[in-house]
């Protein structure tokens, strides 16, 4: 017998015992409990580490975010899709006039909440992120403080870098 008909024969076996693997794992799945789940109306339960689309949640107490406009969020993220517009007040503070982030380029590192030191900017659990358009994907201060919900100054105290305190309207 020559190498050739020694290489089909091994390509003829190999061949047959991957096509009885295949139809022992269909075999398997055929008789297991389905897991559909029904998407709409049943959401699913994500994981506490879970990083979803950043977000800038309201303080419950002073109906405002977080975000002293330091630019340290700016300054960390990776794609550089975060833009702080500020100017000095008159008591010589930073104020925050704009804050955007192109959620289309965002890696949801989480990189910009964990460097941001008044803890204004948390991974929320927000994954349903399909638009028309990537004009759509360019969240205002208005769209990030919705996807934030509700703060509660107590537990976020307590909880530095979570969102375990988050409340969603």
């Amino acid at each position: 017998m020559s190498n050739k008909a020694i290489s089909n024969i091994k390509d003829g076996v190999y061949t047959a015992v991957s096509i009885v693997k295949g139809h022992i794992v269909t075999l398997k799945n055929l008789f297991r409990k389905k897991s559909t789940m029904q998407y709409p109306e049943v959401r699913w339960n994500l994981p506490d580490g879970y990083r979803g689309v950043p977000s800038l949640p309201v303080n419950a107490d002073t109906q405002k975010d977080s975000c002293i406009g330091c630019g340290a969020c700016v300054r960390i993220c990776p794609t550089q899709l975060i833009t702080v517009e500020t100017h000095t007040g008159e008591d010589k503070k930073k104020v925050v006039d704009g804050f955007t982030m192109n959620i289309a380029y965002c890696m949801f590192c989480g990189l910009c909440a964990e460097t941001c030191p008044a803890n204004a900017i948390y991974m929320s659990k927000e994954y349903e992120l399909a638009e028309f358009t990537k004009d759509n994907l360019i969240y205002n201060r208005d769209k990030l403080n919705s996807i934030g919900g509700i703060r509660i100054p107590e537990a976020a105290d307590e909880i530095a870098g979570g969102n375990d305190d988050t409340v969603n309207n």
